[in-house]
Formats: structure tokens, C-alpha cells, sequence
């Protein structure tokens, strides 16, 4: 069965390696919405890249919009930019995605933070029952955060919409720092893709040569090790049995000056301790890695 799948992406390479990884397997997997949210100029930049790698795809009917530009509560009230002919109503286009199909059927991959989804379940609780997962790249339980020591920058960037999502009741799957940390493309998996580039006005081309450009930062020769973890969650969508944790009920810290976006995990066993998430612990990062390859070099031109 082909299953409704919905990517709430942050823009740059590894979100395009994503939507391009998604769409090698239309017989698991088919996008009915692709989100981009992060700032208005690399969103926009997305938006573009994203709706042409669609149309070669044929998939014209399916929409790319920009999420939420900003965490739920602003302080101070400070506005966010939005992309040129966008209308900020990235939630809305996400409940209409999610009620257009059927029950517990959808899956969202969530690479960025949970904004746009969190707004859409306040806005729409009904939403959820259409939902048969969340996966959520977010949280630092036993490593040193990304943000602060203590939290993880996608958790970190607004806490008040990982509460908001862990709470709605959903099955949310979390692929924390823990597990996905390891999950970089090095100089040997690189090499690997370099059959992409041969031909760099194609899709393939083009998205090695962004990875490329993302891997040298700037200084023409340094490669460095960048993150994979944009293409977490649907990879453990795709291969579960590639991952392994356990069940826990999840908490945010929303409110603390030096512990604002810290993820805590209860583990089960206490009275009254519920499970609101399941917590990836490992990976078989080189097998995680040899799927995502796999995929991105079956791309047909």
C-alpha cells in the first residue's frame, strides 16, 4: 500500500536530497504537501527547486507551501518575513492536506521545528485522527544539545510546539541527537554519489551539486562532514527495522532560563506514567546511510 506521507522540510540540500528520496519509492511512500520553513530567502529558493523537481516528477498536484515562519509565542511581538506570494497560512494548507485523506492513513516527516504542525492541531484537533504517525527529528536526552548543553536547536526553536504535538495525542516517533548524530555525509559516502553529477543539469545533478556546495561551505576544497539528519524521518519511516528505542512519555521544558527547550523521558513503569512517544535510541548508521544512497543514485532523469 502506498502510504499519504506530508514533509515539513527545512530548505538547503539535505531537504531537497529528502523530497528527491521520497520520491524513489512511489509504491511505499507518495507527498501529498511539502513544506518548507526557515528564513524567508532560503524558503523561498526551496519553494522554487522543490516545484520543478515535482513537475519532472509529473506530480504538479502536489502542493509546496511555506510553514509557519516563526515559533508560536513571539516575543515582544516581532513579526517574521514571509517568501514573495506566500500568505503565511502554511497550517491551513497542512490541516486540508491531512483531511483529504483517509483515516489514519498520513504520515508526517518533521526535519525543522514543529510549528506548522503544532498551530494546525490547535486549529484542527480533529486533524489527528487522519494521522497514523508523527516522526519528529528533535530532542537530546543523554548528549550534549545543538542549541544550548541542554537542548536540541529544532526542540529548542519553539518548545511551546513540541508540547502542543507530544500532547495532541498522536503516535509521534522522535529520532533525537542520541540516535542521529552519526548520521553525516563523510568524504566516502560523497564519493559514492558522485555518479549524480555526471550529467548536472538533471535533477540528480543538481541536488549533488547543492550537497557538494553545502559539504565545502563556502571554501572551494574543505569538505566537511555535514549533517543527514534532514532525511531522518523518512528513513525511518521507509526502514524501521533499521532503528530501535523504546517507549516513553516525553516532556518539554518550556518556561526554565537555562533549560528552555530541554526533552525529558520518562521511561515506563511508574503509576499514572502514560507513553506519548517512541524514542529512537540507535540506528545502523552505515545501513542508514547505504538506503539514503541507494536511493538518491536510482534517480531516473
Amino acid at each position: 500500500m502506498t502510504r499519504p506521507i506530508i514533509l515539513d522540510l527545512t530548505p538547503g540540500a539535505q531537504g531537497m536530497a529528502t523530497l528527491l528520496a521520497a520520491l524513489q519509492v512511489p509504491d511505499h511512500v507518495r507527498p501529498v504537501l511539502v513544506l518548507f520553513s526557515g528564513r524567508a530567502a532560503e524558503v523561498e529558493v526551496a519553494l522554487t527547486h522543490a516545484r520543478d523537481l515535482l513537475h519532472r516528477y509529473g506530480l504538479d498536484d502536489v502542493s509546496v507551501c511555506a510553514g509557519c515562519p516563526g515559533p508560536m509565542v513571539q516575543a515582544g511581538d516581532v513579526g517574521h518575513d514571509l517568501p514573495a506570494g506566500q500568505d503565511g497560512l502554511g497550517a491551513l494548507h497542512l490541516v486540508r492536506a491531512v483531511r483529504a485523506c483517509s483515516a489514519d492513513s498520513v504520515s508526517i516527516c518533521c526535519s525543522g521545528p514543529l510549528t506548522t504542525l503544532a498551530v494546525a492541531l490547535v486549529q484542527a484537533p480533529d486533524m489527528a485522527s487522519h494521522l497514523h504517525g508523527v516522526i519528529v527529528n528533535g530532542g537530546a536526552f543523554f548528549v550534549h544539545g545543538d542549541a544550548t548543553s541542554v537542548a536540541e536547536r529544532n526542540i529548542a526553536a519553539d518548545p511551546e510546539a513540541a508540547a502542543v504535538v507530544l500532547a495532541a495525542g498522536v503516535p509521534v516517533t522522535l529520532v533525537p541527537l542520541d540516535c542521529a548524530a552519526r548520521l553525516t555525509a563523510d568524504a566516502v559516502w560523497m564519493e559514492q554519489l558522485e555518479p549524480m553529477g555526471r550529467v548536472p543539469a538533471s535533477v540528480a545533478g543538481r541536488v549533488h551539486a547543492e550537497l557538494v556546495a553545502a559539504r565545502n561551505g563556502g571554501a572551494r576544497g574543505s569538505g566537511v562532514d555535514i549533517s543527514l539528519r534532514a532525511a531522518a524521518p523518512l528513513l525511518a519511516l521507509l526502514g524501521p527495522g533499521l532503528f530501535s528505542g523504546h517507549l516513553a512519555h516525553v516532556d518539554v521544558e518550556c518556561r526554565g532560563e537555562f533549560t528552555r527547550g530541554m526533552t525529558v523521558a520518562h521511561r515506563m513503569g511508574p503509576p499514572g506514567v502514560q507513553p506519548n512517544a517512541l524514542v529512537l535510541e540507535r540506528m545502523s548508521v552505515e545501513a542508514v546511510r547505504g538506503v539514503l544512497r541507494d536511493l538518491l543514485l536510482g534517480v531516473r532523469e
